[in-house]
Order: structure tokens, then sequence, then C-alpha cells
């Protein structure tokens, strides 16, 4: 087997990393959020190279080799790792080899195959390679590593300015039934809720449903503002308008512990300064079919919309409803 040891016997003699593959890897790393999916496999095994990469001389390659062979950590991690760099390294040779220099280091020092797939899908997350990295991190053999964070990666590359549309972009989907990761990471829970919304309110609600009860009243105010809100979150469409959403989400079979979360956020919380949020309150309450609730409501006297007047609206229900509680006070009699 080869002796990973030596520095000559991994990297190819004069090999470097090049001035543009240096400026790329930082460009790929701001995009990521300021951390590589590298450094985060050097930190999970506590080696202190996060500096020196990406290894701007021969010297700093020397010295990250030199740190990753004498860790105190097992040799298949360390194989992991030099393969991760002879990816980067491979452009510079594959003009002069056969196979990459990477491949026939995986295969002199055999490594196991669900590592290689791994770092595989590592490497190309970490070069916005998405489509190849999902297709190899979803892998059935994959134990899920840094499962929060990678889709939290995935979401992000929606906001780029050529990312897709999130009714497009299914990949955070894919990875998410796949992998199943816990989505505990506050941002990439939070990420991946206004993703489903964008996509489906319906997929939202009842994704909201499988969290824990602590989680959902903050959840369904994330998804009420996608459905009323334009925000740097929305993605509209001519497929999926902000009156299609509306409609939907009025149309939920919320529970009545719900039914109060949304009605408090819209009359009392932050949400009562969202577009149309009084009208919501008041077409939930008439889709449930709460009429006496909508006659003495005064949250809109005298305000159109549309072609609706509320006030109007309002008092036509009232006297709908006025001769049948007549009628149901005399029989309860």
């Amino acid at each position: 087997m080869l002796d990973i040891e030596e520095y000559e016997a991994v990297f190819p003699n004069g090999i470097e990393y090049s001035e543009s593959r240096i400026k790329s890897i930082y460009q790929w790393q701001a995009q990521l959020g300021g951390k590589l999916f590298f450094a985060r496999l050097l930190d999970l095994l506590h080696i202190k190279g996060r500096k020196i990469y990406p290894p701007k001389t021969r010297q700093q390659l020397v010295e990250l080799h030199g740190l990753i062979v004498d860790a105190p950590v097992a040799l298949h991690y360390k194989h992991c790792l030099l393969f991760y760099l002879l990816k980067d390294l491979s452009p510079s040779f594959h003009d002069y080899v056969e196979t990459d220099i990477a491949t026939v280091f995986a295969r002199d020092v055999y490594l196991e195959k669900r590592f290689w797939t791994f770092v595989e899908g590592l490497w190309a997350l970490d070069h916005l390679e998405v489509e190849i990295a999902v297709h190899n991190l979803t892998h059935p053999s994959i134990i899920p590593t840094f499962p929060d964070e990678i889709m939290l990666a995935l979401l992000k590359q929606r906001h780029q300015p050529s990312g897709a549309a999130s009714g497009e972009y299914i990949l955070p989907m894919a990875y998410y039934n796949c992998v199943k990761p816990p989505l505990t990471n506050e941002e990439a829970k939070v990420e991946f809720l206004r993703y489903m919304a964008n996509r489906s309110i319906t997929e939202a609600f009842y994704w909201i449903r499988s969290r824990p009860e602590i989680e959902r009243r903050q959840l369904f105010e994330i998804v009420i503002e996608m459905t009323l809100e334009y925000t740097i979150h929305t993605r509209i469409s001519q497929e999926y308008s902000q009156e299609d959403r509306a409609m939907e989400f009025i149309s939920l079979p919320f529970e009545k512990k719900e039914e109060k979360w949304v009605e408090q956020f819209l009359i009392e919380g932050r949400g009562r300064n969202f577009r149309q949020a009084k009208e919501t309150v008041l077409m939930m309450k008439m889709a449930t079919g709460r009429l006496n609730e909508v006659a003495d409501e005064n949250l809109l006297k005298g305000r159109n919309h549309g072609d609706v007047n509320w006030e109007m609206l309002k008092n036509g229900i009232k006297r709908g409803l006025g001769p049948r509680d007549e009628d149901a006070a005399s029989f309860a009699e």
C-alpha cells in the first residue's frame, strides 16, 4: 500500500495550487456562507489546518500534508482528506496522465467506496456542483454527516443570481427525502420551510405538523408571512400567485389550536401589519362555518376590498343568521 507519510508518494513533483484555483476556492467559500465542507471535516477531526487551506505555496501544502498524516485519527480519515486535496489538484495533471491523480490515489490506498463517494459529494458541493453533490451525498451506503449544513448549502444556492426558481429547484427536496436531515439547525429549518412554502403552502402545512409541537406556532407564522407578504424569500410565479397561496392557506384543515395561533398572529401579533391580514381572519372564519363570529366582527367596518364591501357582507350574513338564531332559541326553550 502507498506510504502516505511520504509527501512525494502522495503529491506529484512540483504540483501546487494555481492562483486561479485559489481565487475560485475563496469565491466558492463565500457563496457557502464562509466555510467549506473541507474545513468542516478538519474541525470534526480536530486537525488545525483551516488557516492554510487553500495552500498558497508548496511549503503550505507540505505543512497541511504533515498535519493530516500526523493527526491521531483513523487511517481512512487521512485518506479521505488527502483524496480531497488531490481532487483539487487533479486538473493540473489531467493532461499528462490517463487517469486523474485523485482516482489513482484512492485505488492505491484501497479507499472504501462509501468514503470515496462521500468525499466526492462534499468536494462537488464545495465547488458548487450541486447536482453531482446530491447524487453522491444521497447514496444509501453513506452515514449522513453534516446533514443540516448540507441542506442549508443547497437551499442558499437558490438565492444566487443564476439560481433556479424554488418551484424548479428540486435538489433540496431530493436530499430531504433521501437523507431525512433532522433540521435542528434553526437557519436550515427556517430556510427549508420557506423553500417548501414557495413550492406548496399545503406541503409546508403538513410538514409543520410533523415537527415537535414546541416549534409549530413559530413555523406557522413564517408560512403566513410567505402567504401574505412580498419578501426577499418569496418567489412569485404565474403558476403559483399570491392569490392562489392565500386561498390555499385559508382552505387548510386547521385544528382549533392552530386557528387560534393564526388569528392571534394576524390580529394582535406582528402579522397585523401584513397585507389583507384582517380579511384573511374573516375568510378563515367563513371557511370554517363560524358565521356568527363574522356577523359580530368589527375589524373591517366600512372597508372595501376589490368589489367586496365587507360591511355589507357582514350585515348580509347577520340578516341571514337572524331567524335561525331565534328558531334555535325557541327550540331550546
